[in-house]
């Protein structure tokens, strides 16, 4: 009786093991052939995309953006749970092409039509120059400032930097180029908005990259962890 009650648990157990393998299949393959931006409407697959994208997240994302998605300054990685989005307007398949191909990695469809130039160190600005178009940053991001140079950081801004081509007349950004808003609030800054931070950034300028994890990561993992990171910054 011990044994055949044995042989019947062990049965039981390959039984909850196929039956959750054949459904993890399943849903896996629903994922994957759902268009990107119609799984965001989908209870089942945004619940499988939570077991399946945190442990995807904390080995091969964290150690930039961190463990509770807020970003590095340090490294210019930006938070990935505002609404605040370089590329695109956050859709799951904005999001997507992100991961999988990544920016300024090397990947022929990664994001990579500009960066920020050494305005000062080639040159083009003298650092008089590059402070003065900090202090306009710091007006137009309602931070503390000097206004008596303000409007020549302005004339440097749409003139001499030529930082518009790619901010924006507005300084609002242009998600083409991946360009953060300059208006503020603070969550817009990659490396942080303080005097001495955007110095830095105009004077010697800014590379910041991500790798693409095409090739590295499942196709499902790369889906799951664009789902996940759309329902965290929409806070689903």
């Amino acid at each position: 009786m011990v044994r055949i009650a044995i042989s019947c648990i062990v049965a039981l157990v390959l039984l909850v093991a196929i039956y959750h393998r054949v459904e993890t299949s399943h849903l896996e393959a629903r994922l994957v052939r759902a268009q990107p931006d119609e799984v965001a409407k989908d209870a089942e697959l945004k619940k499988f995309a939570r077991s399946v994208a945190p442990p995807a997240y904390g080995k091969n994302c964290a150690a930039c953006h961190g463990a509770n998605l807020q970003g590095d300054r340090s490294r210019g990685a930006p938070n990935l749970a505002d609404s605040v989005w370089l590329y695109g307007s956050g859709s799951v398949s904005d999001i997507e092409t992100t991961i999988l191909y990544g920016i300024r990695s090397g990947h022929p469809k990664a994001h990579n039509l500009t960066d920020m130039p050494a305005l000062g160190r080639t040159g083009q600005l003298t650092p008089q120059d590059v402070r003065d178009v900090v202090e306009f940053v710091l007006k137009i991001s309602r931070q503390p400032h000097d206004e008596t140079a303000v409007e020549r950081g302005r004339a440097i801004y749409t003139g001499a930097g030529v930082c518009y081509d790619c901010h924006g007349g507005d300084a609002l950004g242009i998600s083409d180029y991946g360009t953060p808003a300059l208006n503020g609030p603070g969550g817009s800054w990659l490396y942080g908005g303080d005097r001495d931070t955007l110095y830095q950034s105009v004077y010697d300028g800014r590379h910041g990259l991500c790798p693409a994890w095409i090739g590295k990561l499942s196709f499902v993992q790369i889906r799951a962890l664009a789902l996940f990171l759309y329902e965290k910054s929409h806070h689903e």
